[in-house]
């Protein structure tokens, strides 16, 4: 370990009752408090971690960069943080001035502001979440701000403080944010006209509230929309309403709104809208024609998006990446009829539209390039899943999570005669199937052979039997799953899994879930057992894996 850790990691610790700072400390030091361990038992430690892990650890203090930097030695200590982003991100970004700030409240507002400006000396690009509870008082971020941010995101702030803080810091020299992602509790007309004449040379905007009423004053309207034609750099969009605390929508904006939006913003390559009510296909459809180099099209819950939407992509088709269209209660299964004209779709999600039923599978597997696919509440059957599989696609992540008709035999001919999905499928979620038994899981168990992560969910036809297949898979003398949900099958005992975990069984498993089952019920597992486990997080609640799943791709509607 090199000098600076040794420096750390030797620092003499003063202890509380002398008034010197601690491990406790109420200042919030932290580096201290290291002082407590050596360095064989830092090292013992690191190296019991994952790579994820390893860089995680490495941004929370110096003496943990440099433990892990001469743990990876081919690593520089400096790029640790940065090792996970960079192969997603523009390769100009300088990721080792990024930050990350995980906020619960502020109880010593003066040591946070002091810490903050510290760490905003650098930085380019700032993160900091909050909850509903703790929402994140912007406003003392303004002293602070670097002229070199060019990235920010918070989760969660108040749209009026947020309004009033970016009118005064516009005013910065040289401020010239391009990246900016808010969750808030309601996006208005205000916000998205203050937002586009702050921030002229915005590239990506993402926008997400979650308001608590459902009334429509102060909401956004047309005329909000109409102010995107400022951002004449603008490539990426996000604007979604989420139902967390209500079924809200957005009802002040119609056609009329998305027009504007095609008009002002030609340059768009991603775009994401949620919660538009009133917006039908044409609205969307001008989009489509305007925006021709398109690569990312998502609507989520539009009541009035009806199949037509696709044809009017016929434009795009050759661009399109990405495609989801979730929760579109007037989407069927023609609407994929000439998915085969996309020559570049990689993941499909039509997950929440419930009238897809057994032609969609037949259409979509004419698209040779996809990989991720999510047809969750679709109305499949076993013949969809035979379909699908005589497509030969290299899905790599598939969710068909309450396609109740489905059956041990769908799943059967989805694997049948050594296909692609075989060898490529890492992410399946067949939570919520009533007919799933054991017989489908031992289909999987032996056929998919690169399976890293399983959601069983409400499949209350599985039993022990299930889990001890997937302990011993045949095509391995040891498991590769790193997720298992068990969550709420009735049908396993016990004990299903006794903890610690025999060696031999799920050496590579990070997280399993196993609420609402006698396994957590009857009091056969407990939280000391789960300790003996290293890495491994038990989640004994109805905590859903689709959380877990959500950073790659599939998500979760519980």
């Amino acid at each position: 370990m090199d000098e600076t850790a040794k420096r750390h990691c030797t620092e003499d610790v003063g202890g509380g009752s002398s008034g010197e700072k601690g491990g406790g400390s109420s200042d919030g030091d932290f580096e201290p408090s290291m002082g407590r361990f050596t360095d064989h038992i830092i090292i013992d430690v690191l190296e019991k971690i994952d790579l994820a892990s390893l860089c995680t650890a490495a941004c929370v203090s110096p003496t943990f960069n440099s433990a892990v930097a001469y743990r990876l030695p081919f690593v520089s200590s400096s790029d640790l943080s940065a090792r996970l982003r960079r192969r997603s991100s523009p390769p100009l970004m300088d990721f080792r001035l990024s930050l990350l700030i995980e906020f619960a409240g502020c109880d010593a507002p003066e040591l946070f502001k002091r810490k903050l400006a510290v760490m905003l000396q650098k930085s380019l690009s700032i993160t900091i979440r909050g909850t509903s509870r703790d929402v994140f008082d912007v406003r003392p971020l303004g002293q602070f701000l670097p002229p070199s941010l060019k990235k920010l995101k918070l989760q969660q702030t108040d749209a009026r403080l947020f309004v009033l803080w970016l009118d005064a810091v516009r005013k910065i020299p040289l401020f010239n944010l391009r990246n900016l992602s808010l969750v808030l509790d309601l996006i208005s007309d205000d916000l998205l006209i203050t937002v586009v004449h702050s921030l002229p040379h915005l590239v990506e905007l993402d926008l997400e509230d979650r308001p608590f009423t459902l009334s429509s004053v102060g909401d956004l309207t047309n005329i909000g929309l109409q102010a995107l034609k400022f951002c004449e750099c603008l490539i990426a969009l996000s604007i979604v309403r989420s139902k967390m605390n209500c079924p809200a929508s957005f009802t002040r904006v119609d056609n009329k709104g998305m027009f504007h939006v095609s008009e002002g913003c030609k340059r768009l390559e991603s775009v994401k809208l949620g919660g538009f009510a009133k917006v039908t296909e044409a609205g969307y459809s001008s989009i489509l024609y305007s925006c021709r180099n398109l690569k990312k099209f998502e609507v989520l819950t539009s009541p009035l998006l009806s199949d037509s939407v696709i044809d009017n992509m016929t434009g795009v088709a050759r661009s399109v990446v990405e495609l989801r269209l979730s929760s579109c209660s007037l989407l069927t299964s023609e609407a994929l009829e000439h998915l085969s004209s996309f020559r570049k779709l990689e993941v499909l999600d039509t997950s929440g539209c419930e009238r897809i039923g057994d032609q969609a599978p037949f259409y979509i597997s004419k698209v040779t390039t996809l990989t991720r696919l999510n047809l969750a509440k679709a109305r499949i059957t076993d013949v969809g899943l035979a379909l699908l599989g005589a497509g030969d696609l290299p899905i790599v992540q598939l969710c068909i999570r309450k396609c109740e008709k489905v059956t041990d035999k769908g799943i059967k001919s989805l694997f049948h005669a050594d296909r692609k999905i075989c060898k490529t499928l890492s992410v399946l979620d067949v939570g919520y199937i009533p007919k799933i038994t054991d017989a489908a899981i031992f289909t999987i168990a032996t056929a998919a052979k690169a399976l890293t992560d399983l959601s069983l969910r409400f499949c209350n036809g599985v039993t022990d039997a299930a889990v001890q297949m997937l302990m011993d898979r045949p095509n391995h003398n040891s498991s590769q799953l790193q997720m298992l949900d068990l969550c709420s099958c009735r049908g396993l005992s016990a004990e299903a899994i006794m903890l610690p975990l025999p060696l031999y069984a799920f050496h590579r498993l990070r997280w399993l879930g196993i609420g609402l089952t006698d396994i957590v019920a009857k009091e056969a597992f407990s939280p000391q057992s789960a300790r003996r486990d290293p890495g491994l997080l038990c989640a004994v609640f109805a905590v859903t894996l689709g959380a877990v799943m959500d950073g790659n791709g599939t998500k979760s509607d519980d």
